[in-house]
């Protein structure tokens, strides 16, 4: 059975569109008629163009975050009510994601606020004169129903939107409303920690930004692909969660003033109406992941750093080949590598880094660009140092395609690299194993087949020098 279930897994992630897309946070959507009516109780006296629209009602859409993601919300309640003869209260609560999370910043659109973590509260900012409260829920399958929206007729104690995160924002007038919030009701965006996921390293479960562990535990979650740990290759996940974990230093402190960081991390956040295949591209192309079937059948993970090859093949396995191809810089495939990655100090979103070049390469065929979307890795430093690994990938001095072995060559199947000794043609190099297959007749195996391409640890080589320059902070960033 587990043999079964990992061909699935590697055969639906071969045949899926692997994401290279740009996405962003939830999107936010109102099904209310008269929207900016309701926003108007923000303005008091103040005079607006009338203005009135009816937009079908979304459905939410169940948006779960690893990692960190700032995301917006689908509205559920847009309502106001009167308090007194002249004045009104403005309640309007949006739905942002799956919990359990921890919210860490609470955002009007683009402006950071100054209330702190936690459940919220009144927001201090000298500019919301004290008249507005933000209240946060964090998605427990026991939280009480809102305390705001209690004060509605409607509203009562069983609506506890169990398991999801969710804001209230509750509004009085506010003097020069229309300035403060151009767009009509407040908006509100949240930097949140996503769901706690299970690390085989301790046994337990807490937040992580580690992007061998997060991989894991979309591999096994519900969303994901639901497999049990008895189908899975724990240590491979083990090994690459290590490699992870390792520092890599800064030649630039970041704007926080941090001066290295982790190896391969992972933020952001997916759809559960997502194509999976998508999403598992998105969360392997962050740590240079690949996945495979074990010999035991088991879904294994390998990638993120050089291995040494334990085996090598040499002229007596070999029974054929389909294509040898044998380059240079004049034949690169491309000699630019264009990147993005998510930047927390571009408010969260999709941004290109600099990029990679082959400078000896465009020398001599002139720049020829493709384009890596890395948009779980939330830092320059990441994004750059995988664009150098998509580089030596994409450009290999050998490539084999078709590699036929006897059953000799059978420890080669799995590995991730090998030494190939081919005298006649000048070969005696390491390879990287992109595809294997068995060969079988009846109960014996025939043969291996598999695709190679010269590969060494220069990959993965770092000098911190080689980070680039870094976009330049917005003007808005504090």
């Amino acid at each position: 059975m587990p043999a079964a279930i990992g061909a699935a897994v590697i055969g639906e992630l071969a045949l899926g569109a692997v994401a290279e897309l740009v996405v962003g946070y939830a999107v936010v959507g109102v099904g209310f008629i008269g929207l900016n009516y309701a926003a108007q109780a923000l303005f008091g006296d103040e005079k607006r163009a009338d203005a009135q629209v009816t937009v079908r009602q979304p459905v939410a859409p169940r948006r779960r975050v690893l990692g960190q993601a700032k995301v917006g919300g689908v509205i559920v309640v847009l309502e106001t009510t009167k308090y007194n003869d002249t004045n009104k209260i403005l309640y309007r609560a949006a739905v942002h994601c799956v919990g359990p999370v921890q919210i860490l910043q609470y955002f009007f659109g683009d402006i950071k606020t100054s209330l702190g973590p936690g459940a919220g509260g009144i927001v201090p900012d000298s500019v919301y004169q004290g008249k507005v409260v933000i209240e946060g829920h964090i998605g427990t399958e026991d939280q009480p129903a809102s305390a705001s929206l209690l004060q509605l007729s409607y509203w009562n104690g069983s609506m506890q939107l169990k398991g999801l995160c969710y804001s209230v924002v509750v509004a009085t007038p506010l003097k020069k409303g229309s300035q403060i919030f151009p767009e009509g009701a407040p908006d509100v965006r949240l930097l949140v920690a996503g769901a706690p996921s299970y690390d085989p390293r301790t046994g337990g479960y807490g937040y992580t930004d580690n992007a061998a562990i997060l991989l894991l535990d979309y591999l096994m979650h519900e969303s994901g692909y639901g497999l049990a740990l008895s189908e899975i290759s724990v240590q491979s996940f083990i090994d690459l969660a290590n490699v992870c974990d390792q520092p890599v230093a800064l030649i630039e402190p970041d704007p926080n003033g941090a001066t290295s960081e982790l190896r391969y991390r992972s933020w952001g956040s997916y759809d559960y109406f997502e194509q999976r295949a998508d999403v598992l591209g998105r969360m392997l192309a962050a740590c240079d992941g690949e996945l495979y079937q074990d010999a035991d059948g088991l879904v294994a993970v390998r990638g993120g750093r050089w291995q040494e090859p334990t085996f090598t093949i040499d002229e007596s396995m070999i029974l054929g080949w389909d294509q040898l191809e044998e380059g240079d810089e004049a034949y690169n495939t491309f000699t630019r590598v264009k990147h993005t990655y998510t930047s927390p100090w571009h408010d969260y979103q999709p941004t290109e880094g600099d990029p990679w070049d082959d400078l000896a390469s465009q020398a001599a065929q002139g720049v020829i660009e493709t384009e890596k979307s890395f948009v779980r890795a939330p830092s320059h430093s990441q994004s750059r140092r995988l664009a150098k690994i998509a580089m030596a990938k994409g450009n290999p001095r050998f490539r084999l395609t078709g590699l036929r072995l006897s059953p000799a060559g059978l420890p080669a199947y799995g590995e991730p690299t090998v030494r190939l000794v081919l005298p006649s043609f000048g070969i005696d190099t390491t390879f990287a194993i992109m595809r294997g297959t068995l060969a079988m007749a009846g109960n014996a195996l025939t043969s291996v087949k598999l695709d190679l391409i010269s590969f060494d640890a220069s990959a993965y080589a770092w000098d911190p020098a080689e980070e680039g320059q870094r976009p330049p902070l917005p003007d808005t960033y504090n």
